[in-house]
């Protein structure tokens, strides 16, 4: 999918013939002016939907998607959990008390941090945490249905997820995770659920990184620094930390784990494995002389309260008293045992071990002055365009660069950096797709860039002479870390670059999205074959010559057989005919010899009067003595696990020809069995070793011999249909479906191209 968000158009892949991972489990959602557009023909939980029953029934909201059990918390060490309605804690519970502030947000019992630090940043946005916390989430008399709505986003879209507002809470009715420093506000508790929800469990929770829960609830591009290395480039953090916060961004930071895995303290009151936000950036000038510049940084423990930073700048340190009240006031100090404090600059590197940033999306938005409340739109003119893929063994999963042999497999894009745009600043992320959603580890994954001509390209995808010959042609590329999310920034002139994801090890198989920044207008394109109808193999035998075989007077047989005293087809009986006939197994294998003599021996005189004879037997005699009700149940264990499989091509096959209708005619069955028997020659000839079974890696050589000349896209598509059917190799009927497939995307393209 190509995206381009600052003109709001979506661009989707033509190749959306088959259901893939990348289908969301929740309701998805656009955006126009900031307000919501929901697809109203999905079959996901739709909030006003459920409420509106709910409250006609006098109901309050049970989530069977999430129930209110021990698999929801997916934590073992936590038992004996009560759940409980915010009312049944709290007789006069709240969404919100006083509107939403980063000191609502207090953690619990789960290792979430990480999250919380997100949540709190995002209280600085009221835009933007409107669209998250939708603002008709309510507690009041004439609303309430016991259902809640949030959205987040997932790997280029933003998803809707609908809970019921029933919390886990101890056997004293205390809320056993997150919670508001206020105990009638519940927001806080509720969005931790609906995160719960979006990955599974509670327990999916349980660790992660603050700039990937940022992401989540911005759909931002994220980075990472490390402060304590950029000692010498005091001056380019601060840039970072200044203009980011000027354009809206978001930050996190943290010191490195304790051996012990528990967040120990260290002597200057800083805790070790906790994620911190970094909620205000701020310079005092003129404190010592006239050219002190003091930069400060102001810092959030999402505990709420307990251990605080007691250096300098800290809340009882003496710094403060060289300030006016007037100049505290303007910082907005606030000296209480709320988990936040200031810290200068030079302390922050020296202590702190990584400062993780969320950049936000290209949009129009507002930013508010906490302290005068003045708010002041600027437009951020950030130029976004991203693709999705996938590395799948054997296929486009090639390892990195010192794996040479492999490398070229993996996928390729081009950029196009506009003439007349020297130095352009451009920053590529690489993230991958639904680790922990699947309880994963993350896969470690990086990209190289390259600059290349138009001659470069000429041959598409580049192959294994260029990567060979062209290390200098190399601009740039990130490390190779295991992070959902790895970026670099890179300064580009005018011209082509070629952008390389892999994963570290060959092999390794995965789903990612690429997004490229650009301050000026990018095209990002992926390098890769063209998808189009190509040539039969010469080998495979001419449609005329199977027309004059007995193979084909059975197929006649079979078809007058099942006919109606119409002379028409169902797609049931096609369907009994198609498997008797080419899959199932038996008859692939005591078939062969029969087969290969055909092909041998050519066409005769002997063989057409024979093959004659046969056809008019099976239209004059047989038909008489084996009419429609002598059908015979064939639908056996083996064919019953291959059911969706045979539908599925069924129904490609006839929508080519049969116009929607549910019977064909003699002629169009004809034309169905040709192609699969051209298909099934096909398959023989690659199944070189007999054993009724392709290797993944002939896919895309036999279905160029059968007339398809496919890309990375399609070919991925069909290895992960292939590798959801649980098939270790494709075999017979798994080959004739993708050959199905790749036809009607061609043809699907073709009628948009038209």
């Amino acid at each position: 999918m190509a995206v381009n968000e600052c003109s709001g158009v979506i661009q989707r892949s033509t190749a959306t013939f088959l259901t893939s991972r990348s289908s969301t489990r929740f309701l998805p959602v656009t955006f126009e002016n900031d307000e919501p557009r929901y697809d109203t023909s999905s079959n996901h939980q739709s909030y006003y939907a459920l409420q509106q029953k709910c409250l006609s029934q006098r109901q309050l909201f049970e989530d069977p998607e999430f129930p209110a059990t021990d698999a929801s918390i997916a934590m073992p060490r936590i038992t004996d959990v009560r759940w409980k309605r915010p009312t049944e804690i709290a007789p006069t519970a709240q969404f919100f008390v006083d509107g939403a502030s980063r000191l609502d947000i207090c953690q619990g019992a789960l290792n979430d941090c990480w999250l919380l630090t997100a949540a709190a940043n995002l209280t600085a946005h009221p835009w933007l945490f409107k669209r998250v916390l939708p603002e008709d989430n309510s507690f009041s008399t004439e609303q309430y249905a016991g259902i809640f709505h949030f959205r987040f986003w997932e790997f280029g879209q933003w998803v809707e997820v609908v809970i019921d507002d029933r919390l886990p809470t101890d056997s004293n009715g205390k809320l056993l995770f997150g919670r508001s420093a206020n105990a009638d506000e519940f927001w806080s508790a509720l969005l931790e659920k609906a995160y719960a929800k979006f990955y599974g469990s509670y327990g999916a929770l349980d660790g992660g990184t603050a700039r990937e829960a940022m992401q989540d609830l911005t759909g931002g591009l994220t980075e990472f620094y490390q402060p304590k290395k950029m000692v010498d480039r005091e001056e380019q953090l601060w840039d970072i930390l200044r203009s980011g916060s000027e354009m809206g961004s978001l930050f996190a930071c943290n010191l490195k784990s304790d051996p012990t895995g528990e967040n120990v303290a260290t002597k200057e009151g800083l805790l070790r494995g906790h994620s911190y936000s970094i909620t205000k950036v701020h310079t005092i000038v003129g404190l010592v002389s006239d050219a002190d510049h003091i930069r400060l940084l102001r810092v959030r423990n999402p505990w709420g309260t307990g251990v605080e930073w007691n250096g300098r700048w800290s809340d009882k340190s003496r710094e403060w008293k060289s300030l006016s009240s007037g100049e505290r006031k303007k910082i907005g100090l606030t000296l209480e045992n709320d988990g936040e404090f200031w810290i200068e600059l030079r302390d922050f590197m020296k202590h702190f071990d990584r400062l993780e940033v969320c950049h936000l999306s290209p949009e129009l938005h507002s930013v508010q002055d906490e302290i005068t409340g003045e708010r002041s739109s600027k437009r951020y003119r950030w130029e976004l365009s991203a693709l999705d893929g996938q590395w799948i063994r054997d296929t486009t999963a090639g390892g990195n660069v010192s794996f040479l042999d492999t490398f070229p497999l993996n996928p390729q894009y081009t950029v196009h950096v506009q003439e007349g745009t020297t130095g352009s600043g451009v920053v590529i992320a690489l993230m991958q797709k639904y680790r922990r959603a699947d309880a994963l580890p993350s896969l470690t994954i990086g990209f190289i860039v390259y600059k290349v001509t138009s001659e470069d390209l000429r041959q598409k995808p580049v192959p294994k002479s260029f990567f060979q010959q062209h290390d200098h042609a190399i601009v740039g590329g990130s490390i190779f870390i295991n992070a959902r999310e790895i970026s670099c920034r890179l300064t580009l002139d005018a011209g082509l670059y070629l952008i390389i994801p892999s994963t570290f090890e060959p092999g390794e198989e995965g789903d990612y999205l690429l997004r490229i920044f650009t301050a000026r207008g990018n095209t990002l394109c992926e390098n890769d074959a063209i998808l189009c109808f190509g040539t039969l193999d010469d080998r495979v035998t001419e449609q005329g010559k199977f027309f004059d075989t007995p193979r084909w007077a059975l197929l006649a047989n079979a078809f007058y057989n099942h006919a109606n005293a119409y002379q028409q087809l169902e797609t049931d009986y096609l369907q009994d005919i198609l498997w008797e006939q080419f899959f199932r197994q038996n008859f692939a294998s005591n078939d062969l010899p029969m087969r290969t003599q055909v092909k041998r021996t050519g066409s005769s005189a002997w063989r057409t009067f024979y093959s004659c004879v046969m056809q008019l037997c099976a239209c004059f005699w047989l038909r008489s003595s084996v009419r429609k009700n002598a059908h015979v149940n064939i639908r056996t264990e083996e064919k019953h696990l291959h059911r969706q499989e045979l539908e599925r091509i069924v129904k490609l096959l006839l929508s080519r020809i049969a116009d929607g209708q549910d019977t064909i005619g003699y002629e169009q069955f004809r034309t169905i069995v040709r192609d699969v028997y051209q298909w099934e020659t096909v398959f023989r000839l690659y199944d070189t070793d007999g054993s009724g079974t392709l290797d993944r890696r002939e896919l895309r050589q036999a279905l160029r011999s059968s007339g398809f000349n496919i890309n990375n896209r399609i070919l991925c598509k069909l290895l992960r249909m292939v590798i959801d059917l649980n098939r270790p190799q494709i075999e017979l009927i798994d080959y004739v479906l993708c050959a199905a497939e790749c036809r009607h995307a061609i043809d699907v393209l073709h009628q948009e191209v038209a």
